[in-house]
């Protein structure tokens, strides 16, 4: 499904989606090590640069065995790398994906995440044929829950599901957005 012969770079107005690189191994931690980033997620915050760059290894193997595409989001101003953004669990028969993203704090707000979303939404429907792309969202992240629905996402249902690192149970909205 997923069928590119160089990983496929985005461009937009404020931002590169390109593929990560063991460069932005410090700012990939730095957002990873925030507990911020782990309050809506079966995640926990990396302890050490090493296990984000293992995350990372395990990131680009994924997209070198074609199971699944992520993004840095590097923003142009800074040169930073200020979030990830993937798309997964893709379904053959159904034509669809997952979408999966998060940014740095910092740098919430700013229309820089729906500016991201919006064009990885462009390319799974124009150039990997996706018919449908889902979002799953804790039904208390408000800033995700906006930014689906500016996107033009539509609520489909809601499923919990416990939690495996942080034993807690997850009421998550899911959106879902059609060709």
């Amino acid at each position: 499904m997923i069928n590119y012969t160089s990983f496929p770079n985005i461009d937009t107005k404020n931002l590169l989606l390109r593929r990560i690189v063991q460069n932005d191994v410090h700012d990939l931690y730095a957002m990873r090590k925030d507990p911020s980033m782990h309050i809506f997620t079966d995640t926990k915050a990396d302890e050490s640069i090493e296990e984000t760059s293992v995350y990372m290894d395990q990131m680009n193997k994924g997209v070198d065995h074609k199971k699944w595409l992520i993004w840095a989001i590097e923003h142009k101003q800074s040169n930073k790398v200020i979030g990830t953004i993937s798309i997964w669990n893709l379904n053959k028969d159904e034509k669809s994906g997952e979408l999966g993203y998060g940014i740095i704090p910092a740098y919430q707000g700013q229309g820089l995440m729906q500016e991201s979303l919006l064009s990885v939404v462009e390319y799974g429907f124009e150039q990997m044929n996706l018919e449908k792309l889902l979002a799953y969202t804790e039904e208390c992240n408000g800033l995700s829950i906006n930014l689906l629905v500016k996107c033009k996402f539509v609520e489909i249902g809601r499923v919990d599901e416990q939690g495996y690192t942080n034993k807690q149970m997850y009421r998550l909205v899911v959106y879902q957005l059609e060709r």
